[in-house]
């Protein structure tokens, strides 16, 4: 006799030998299923405990054509629709099954999963909580059950369900892995390391516990770190689609264009409908200045994937490029409407009004980031640029003056749309959620009420110790009272949990106040070895090699920078006309301080480094001169100007 595959068993032994149920929707008696199928549903199983559900696919398919009117065929399919993903054609079989008999309560676990699925949560639940299931079948739902009450919003519901999973298989691989994400989406980073450390502990081979490991090393120490998993992943299932998704992802981010084509060629291969993969391809498109070639991928791609934020960033950028100014606003406008804090966004939306004509409208959209005390170089300068267009040209001077000066200003938090007694009552209501109490240390720290800030920070992180943000927040209290060594350790702990872009920035600065420079330069080298992409951490970590003469290794980071920006920044294009003329070729130096004169005459050390580097060419004494000349009204005090234009002077008198 055959071997009866495991998941058949999830049927009781009534079904499996056959017998009659008498159902409405029974037509016919149900097959006992004849050896052909039987051999195939075996052969769909092999596949699957090899992790190859697209070929356990058709080999489920040749079962039910072998025996149409056997339910196990259509379960089968069922179940190995659902790891596919593929809801649609799982709710098909199931209704098939029913249709021959098989009673709800044992299939309704996997009914609940699909409607999920498909996005029908209020069916899913009611279908879920249906009372007659084995418990081994309650565990599924259960665990499913959570995943539609966290789709729902309602997270304490999603807990309760995750809890009686747990219960019921405390070794239960999946329970975990999704105890993992609920951990996750509550804010709760450590407690979803360790739920997803435990579901691969019981399974190694747990495809989505691993994918999801992938997903959060990537989020806690960076790029590179997290490429490993995603790649034991497809070792194990070479076809998993998520997965897949989440490799290419990592790869492009990481600047491994050709990689990440590779996989999205894949992906599109195994499913054509895919708008992630387009979409990738699109970004592709568009890093390689093609921004026709990335309209027509995103074309592509359907609505859905336009509809998200990468998307409509992606399209608008290619239709500013392009020229089609109005559709370029429209995008940028619907991309706030959905991310109102997107700071990307609302230059690119404030650059392309300006360009339309429109210097009111760009003025209002980028005031809310120019008017900032961290206001950058780019949103000052757009400000400039539109008080000029209506001719108000001593604001716009300010603006652009300040656009000129290279300095490094301590980031601070986008506002809220709320009142500062609002902040304080939505505090006041949820007081150990980092979303409403954050904001409201934050408008404390802002009158520098330091103190209550701080007692709330400590609170906070004490309720939420697995939450990195909690710790930041009480570092920032700290930082901002002085007490750098007690923030430092906020910092680091919050390091610990995940260490991203605002935690490194955070311990640079902390680092270099407290003047412990090999810890400021160990901590950002670290974090580019994980995230070679960062372009704030390329920056720094390119700056210390510069005050070290390394360079060759300043070089190579200001470059990429470079690349990724444009030739927009005077402080970059400075930065690397004395890398190169620390390495010996004045000519490129020279060609990079150029560009950065013309874009800002009237920043200081852009025109400095300018005159310094043609004088070291020795090629243009008298224009050398005359730039440092001008330098040294600009900074009266400075000694190495000054030192440079005494160089000047007897050159020119050569």
């Amino acid at each position: 006799m055959a071997r009866v595959p495991n998941f058949i068993w999830k049927l009781s032994a009534p079904v499996i030998a056959g017998t009659v149920f008498c159902t409405a929707l029974a037509a016919q008696p149900v097959s006992k299923g004849n050896a052909e199928a039987k051999a195939a549903i075996e052969e769909a199983a092999s596949y699957r405990d090899k992790h190859d559900l697209r070929a356990a696919n058709i080999a489920a398919l040749n079962a039910i054509k072998a025996d149409p009117k056997w339910p196990m065929g259509h379960i089968a399919r069922a179940e190995i629709s659902l790891g596919l993903f593929d809801a649609l054609t799982a709710k098909v079989e199931l209704e098939k099954a029913l249709s021959l008999g098989v009673p709800r309560s044992e299939i309704n676990h996997l009914v609940g999963e699909a409607l999920w699925l498909l996005g029908e949560w209020d069916l899913a639940e009611k279908t879920l909580m249906q009372d007659g299931l084995t418990p081994g079948r309650r565990l599924y739902a259960e665990r499913i059950l959570g995943r539609v009450y966290m789709d729902k919003g309602e997270m304490a519901k999603a807990g309760k369900a995750f809890d009686r999973a747990l219960e019921l298989g405390p070794t239960d691989s999946m329970v975990w892995t999704d105890i993992g994400r609920f951990r996750l989406v509550s804010g709760d980073q450590k407690g979803a390391i360790e739920a997803s450390d435990q579901a691969i502990k019981l399974d190694a081979d747990n495809v989505r516990a691993l994918e999801f490991r992938g997903r959060m090393v990537r989020d806690q120490f960076g790029l590179a770190p997290s490429l490993p998993w995603f790649e034991r992943v497809l070792s194990i299932s070479p076809d998993d689609v998520p997965s897949l998704e989440e490799y290419a992802v990592t790869l492009g981010e990481l600047g491994r264009n050709r990689d990440m084509l590779a996989q999205a060629r894949k992906i599109i291969s195994l499913s054509r409908k895919n708008g992630r993969a387009y979409y990738m391809q699109a970004v592709i498109a568009a890093r390689a200045g093609d921004y026709g070639l990335a309209q027509r991928i995103l074309g592509l791609a359907g609505s859905g994937i336009n509809e998200l934020p990468g998307a409509m960033m992606i399209a608008g950028v290619s239709e500013y490029q392009t020229g089609n100014l109005n559709k370029a606003i429209d995008l940028f406008k619907r991309l706030l409407d959905a991310q109102p804090h997107n700071i990307a966004a609302r230059k690119l939306l404030a650059q392309s009004i300006y360009a339309s004509g429109d210097a009111e409208g760009a003025l209002d959209e980028i005031k809310p980031l120019a008017s900032r005390a961290d206001a950058d170089s780019y949103s000052l300068k757009i400000a400039g640029r539109a008080f000029e267009a209506r001719g108000e040209r001593g604001k716009a001077a300010g603006g652009l003056d300040a656009s000129s000066i290279p300095e490094l200003r301590k980031m601070q938090p986008l506002s809220v749309f709320l009142t500062d007694a609002g902040v304080a009552n939505a505090a006041s209501k949820n007081p150990d959620n980092a979303r409403y109490v954050i904001p409201h240390i934050r408008v404390l720290m802002r009158r520098k009420q330091l103190g209550p800030a701080l007692s709330l920070a400590r609170r906070l992180r004490t309720k939420n110790p697995g939450v990195a943000n909690a710790h930041l927040i009480e570092g920032d209290v700290l930082m901002d009272g002085g007490s750098l060594k007690t923030a430092i350790d906020a910092y680091n702990r919050a390091a610990a949990i995940s260490f991203t872009e605002p935690v490194m920035l955070r311990l640079s600065e902390a680092y270099r106040q407290q003047g412990n420079g090999k810890a400021q330069r160990d901590r950002v080298t670290a974090f580019v070895a994980n995230n070679p992409t960062s372009l704030p951490a390329l920056r720094l970590f390119a700056y210390y090699h510069l005050d070290d003469g390394n360079w060759d290794q300043a070089i190579a980071p200001l470059e990429y920078v470079l690349w990724k920006t444009g030739y927009n920044d005077s402080i970059l294009l400075s930065n690397l006309a004395r890398a190169w003329s620390g390495q010996g070729d004045q000519a490129k130096a020279a060609s990079y301080a150029a560009i950065a004169y013309r874009i800002d005459p009237a920043n200081p050390m852009v025109t400095h480094v300018y005159g310094q580097i043609l004088l070291r060419s020795g090629k243009r004494p008298k224009a050398a001169h005359e730039l440092l000349q001008k330098a040294a009204l600009l900074l009266p005090k400075n000694k190495q100007v000054q030192a440079d234009l005494k160089k000047a002077l007897k050159a020119e008198a050569k």
